[in-house]
Parts: structure tokens; sequence; C-alpha cells
């Protein structure tokens, strides 16, 4: 590609790191990426193929997801011309970010805000389409730092607010309190609460919507069982929503898709509930299991997740311990030894045998490092 063409690129494109995820040789245990452990029981795999294979793939599906949007609407009581639905809450976030990056009157670009650290999409995204972002950092044990959000939000003017509710990739719940007071304060903010993760943990601000206009509510399938679907959606005042709405891609939620999460939902919702409720207990035994660990600093999780520091941020203890968990065929995703998140790792709830294999495995490799004083 010529530099010509290259120069084209919006400003910052070149400078960016795509998401990516490591592809590691012989791993066994694989807690890195925040899925559910629990597949569908083989039975109901069966069934759901059999229903998928009468699609008619080669008509579009249904461009307003009539059925699932049904669905989802009845389970969060809200109306159906509440509901955007994406690829993913990724198309969710893209779409909110293009549709309001109208520069304020007196400035050159938009922007957008949101805690750090925190979801790297928000600022991918911003990036790709030309507003600026605003990262706020949280406090030492990555709560919010309300007079620092509130400084920000008056010195910038963010168009948008993310607060990824609770917050990946350090488990945080910040308090629905703070985040609707907040919105309050700015009622020319679009404040956007992500959920992705809300089925671990209580405080849903979807009954907050009906007295908050300037505020949404993003959720998605992939963290219960469904990632593979990659079905994501927003519920926000219906006007907004419309608005939003003509941005979407046409048919961007698969028939096999939309049919999916269709019967999964209808069929084995109970199932879904009794799997998250697991993973909390799961999530409450790693916590015990964790702090008993000499050398890690375990910070508190309502998520599928649980991030914990190696030793003193900086000292490297981070990335040495994660290889030698990679060496041991469990894999967890690393942050490096930078930054907010020097030398903490997160390791996603899975099975209560997975769960195990991962502490055996981590006081091993710790054991092993020991004489190593980076970790």
């Amino acid at each position: 590609m010529s530099e010509s063409i290259l120069g084209l690129l919006r400003p910052g494109i070149r400078d960016l790191h795509a998401y990516s995820v490591p592809a590691i040789s012989r791993i066994e245990v694989k807690l890195d990426a925040n899925e559910s452990p629990y597949a569908l029981p083989a039975e109901a795999q069966e069934e759901l193929g059999r229903e998928l294979a009468a699609l008619p793939v080669n008509r579009y599906p249904d461009p307003r997801a009539k059925d699932l949007r049904a669905l989802l609407a009845k389970e969060y009581e809200v109306a159906p011309e509440s509901l955007l639905f994406g690829n993913g809450s990724d198309e969710i976030i893209q779409i909110l970010i293009s549709c309001l990056a109208r520069p304020r009157p007196g400035s050159v670009r938009a922007s957008i805000l949101f805690p750090t650290p925190t979801f790297s999409v928000f600022q991918l995204f911003a990036t790709t389409l030309g507003v600026e972002s605003v990262g706020v950092p949280t406090a030492d044990d990555f709560t919010l730092d309300m007079p620092t959000m509130r400084s920000a939000l008056e010195t910038h003017r963010p168009n948008l607010a993310f607060f990824a509710r609770p917050n990946n990739p350090t488990g945080t719940l910040w308090s629905a309190a703070d985040v609707l007071s907040l919105a309050n304060e700015f009622p020319d903010t679009l404040f956007v609460s992500d959920e992705a993760y809300g089925e671990y943990a209580t405080g849903s601000l979807v009954g907050s919507l009906a007295d908050h206009p300037n505020l949404l509510v993003m959720k998605t399938l992939s963290k219960i069982g469904l990632a593979g679907l990659r079905v994501g959606f927003a519920i926000g005042g219906m006007s907004l929503i419309a608005e939003l709405d003509k941005a979407r891609a046409p048919y961007n939620v698969s028939s096999i898709n939309q049919k999916a999460a269709h019967w999964v939902m209808s069929n084995h919702r109970e199932l879904l509930r009794k799997q998250c409720a697991e993973i909390v207990s799961e999530r409450s035994n790693m916590d015990t299991a964790l702090n008993k660990v000499a050398k890690l600093r375990v910070f508190p999780s309502e998520a599928n997740l649980i991030l914990f520091r190696v030793g003193e941020a900086g000292a490297g203890g981070g990335p040495k311990l994660w290889q030698e968990l990679c060496n041991r065929g469990v894999l967890v995703r690393t942050f490096g030894s930078s930054g907010p998140l020097a030398d903490c790792l997160r390791v996603t709830l899975g099975t209560t045998a997975e769960n195990l294999r991962f502490l055996h495995e981590l006081r091993a490799a710790l054991a092993d490092l020991e004489p190593d004083s980076g970790a």
C-alpha cells in the first residue's frame, strides 16, 4: 500500500493496536476471555441444531429481530421500541459514538469519557471515528474518584460517558447512585451503563431509564453462555433509539443468531440463570483462595472474573507468572508491567475443576518463581 493512501488514514489509526487474542499452543484450561464455561446440554444442542437447520438461509434475516425483540422486551419490562440490536455490544458502542460525534459549539472534535482502566473498545472506536477519548483515572482500588470525574465532565463536556458496570477488567461495580447523580448534574451528556456482566451483580439501571432521559443501558448475551452468537442490545428512550437505529447496518444480526438466541432464551433461560449463580459461587471460593496466596493483591469483583496483582507494580511479576501458567497449560489474561494494570492478571471463573486446576498451577508456578524477585 502506498504511503499516499496510508496518509489518508484518520489520525491515530496507525498508532492503534488491533484487538488481539493470543494463540497459545497446548492450553488445557482457557480462563482468559470472560466466557461462560458451560455448554448447552447435548440434547439441547441437538434440538437447537434441528431448529437452525430449518431456517431459510437463502433469505435475509428479519431486519427488526421481531421475535427476539419481543422476548427481551418482556424480560426487561420495556417497550419493544426501546431496544437497539447489535452484532455484540461492540457494534452498539460503535453506533453510539458515530451518531453522537457532533462537536459542541467552540470545539473542534466531540469527546467521549470513561473511567480507566476499562473496556478497551471504548477508546478503540473513539479513535477510529475521530472522536476525542477522555480517560479518567480511578482510585488505587479501581473505585470511582468522584471529584476527579466531576471535574473531567465539567472540563471536557463529553457527548457520551461510558460506565461499565461491573467493569472489565477490574470487576468493580461502580455505584448506581454515583452514576445517576452524575447524570443528573450533566443532563446534556448521554450516560451509558454497560451491563455486559450484569447477570453476576445487582443494581441494573434499566429501572432508572424512565426518570433519566440522558441514560442508556447496554446488555449482551455473550457473558451468560451465548458468546458465539454475538447478540448485544441497548435499552433507552424510544426517540433516541429510533435515531440510533438509522445508523445500524441492515440485517446486522443474522437469522441463525436471532433464532438461536430466541430458542435458548425461551427454552433454557432458567438454566442460564442457574449457571450464572454457580459462577458467582465459584467467584466467592476463588476470591477466598487467592487472598490466601502471598504476594497477590486481589481486587473485589462483581463480574465473572477476578483481577489480581502479582508482587509490586512494575516489578515484572505479572508477565512472568502468566508465561509460567501458559507453560503449565493454563491461559489467563495479562496486562504487562506498566500503566494502572501493571503486573495484573485476570482470571475468568470456570468450572469447579478448571478453577481448582488454575489454583494448583498458580501455587506451583509461584513456588518455582520464588527465587526470582520479580514475582
